[in-house]
C-alpha cells in the first residue's frame, strides 16, 4: 500500500513538473538538443540586434506550464555591451539537486542551452528611459543585496524566506522604477510592488504534489505561503508573464518580441 500511493505521488509530480517532481526545475541540455538551441539562441541574438536595445528582458520555455496558459518558465536581462561580450545576460539559476540559487552571468548560447520544453523564447524591450535604469540597477551592488540564496521555484511573492528566478528579476526590476533610495533590500522591494498592484500569478496546486514535491524536490517548498493558500491549494508565485505585465504598466512603450525554432 505504501509502495502504491510513493508511485501515485511520484506520477502526479512527473505528470505535474511544472512545480516538482524533478530534481533541476531546468537541466542541462543533451548534445541532441545544443544544435536546436544554438538556432534558438541565434535567432533571439538577431531579434535583440535588430530591436537597436541596449538591455532587454530574455526569456525561455524550460518546463511544461501549458496547463497554466502559460509558455515561458524563466527571465533574466540581456545587455548588449556586457564586460563579457555582447549580448550577456544576467539571471538567477537555481544549483541543480539543492535549495540554493546563485547570480550569474551568461552568453545567450548558454542562457539557452538547458532542457527545453518548447523552442519558444521571447524578447522584451523597454523604452529607453526604463532601458538606462534597468542597467544602472541591475548593475550595481544593489542587485546582489537583492538575492536571496535560499531558493523555491514557487516561492510566495511576499515573502523574503525564499526566492524563484523570475522573482529576483522583479524585485530588481521594481528596485529600477521605484522613486531613488526606496529600495534598499527585500522587504522594501516586496511592499513597494505590493502597494503599486503587482498582480502574482494563482497557480491550483493539488495536495498530493504538494507532498510529492516536499518529499522529492528540494527545490520546491510550500512553507513561505499563507495558511489561505494552503487551504485552497491555490498558491500565488511570480511568472515571466507577471513580471513583464507589471513592468508595462509603468512603461507602456515595453515591446515583446514572441521567437520560435
Amino acid at each position: 500500500m505504501i509502495k502504491k500511493l510513493l508511485i501515485a505521488v511520484l506520477t502526479g509530480a512527473a505528470a505535474c513538473a511544472t512545480l516538482a517532481g524533478q530534481p533541476c526545475p531546468e537541466r542541462p541540455a543533451d548534445k541532441s538538443e545544443q544544435a536546436r538551441n544554438l538556432v534558438l539562441a541565434t535567432k533571439v541574438r538577431d531579434q535583440l540586434e535588430q530591436s537597436g536595445a541596449t538591455v532587454a528582458y530574455v526569456a525561455r520555455a524550460g518546463i511544461d506550464l501549458s496547463q497554466y496558459g502559460l509558455v515561458y518558465s524563466h527571465i533574466g536581462l540581456a545587455w548588449r555591451d556586457h564586460p563579457r561580450g555582447r549580448w550577456f545576460t544576467y539571471h538567477l539559476l537555481n544549483t541543480c539537486g539543492t535549495r540554493e540559487s546563485e547570480l550569474v552571468d551568461h552568453s545567450l548560447e548558454d542562457f539557452f542551452n538547458v532542457e527545453l520544453f518548447t523552442q519558444d523564447a521571447l524578447v522584451a524591450v523597454p523604452s529607453p528611459e526604463l532601458q538606462l535604469k534597468l542597467l544602472k540597477t541591475f548593475f550595481s551592488p544593489l542587485a546582489p543585496t537583492l538575492h536571496e540564496r535560499s531558493y523555491s521555484m514557487i516561492s510566495y511573492p511576499f515573502s523574503v524566506m525564499y526566492q524563484s528566478s523570475n522573482q529576483w528579476v522583479l524585485e530588481v526590476s521594481a528596485a529600477a522604477i521605484a522613486p531613488e533610495n526606496a529600495i534598499n533590500n527585500r522587504l522594501q522591494a516586496q511592499n513597494w510592488l505590493k502597494a503599486n498592484g503587482y498582480a502574482p500569478f494563482k497557480a491550483k496546486v493539488s495536495g498530493l504534489l504538494v507532498v510529492g514535491s516536499q518529499l522529492f524536490s528540494p527545490h520546491v517548498r510550500f512553507d513561505d505561503h499563507s495558511e489561505p493558500e494552503a487551504s485552497s491549494n491555490v498558491y500565488l508565485e511570480s511568472t515571466v508573464d507577471s513580471v513583464l505585465d507589471f513592468m508595462q504598466r509603468f512603461d507602456p512603450a515595453l515591446k515583446r518580441y514572441p521567437v520560435r525554432n
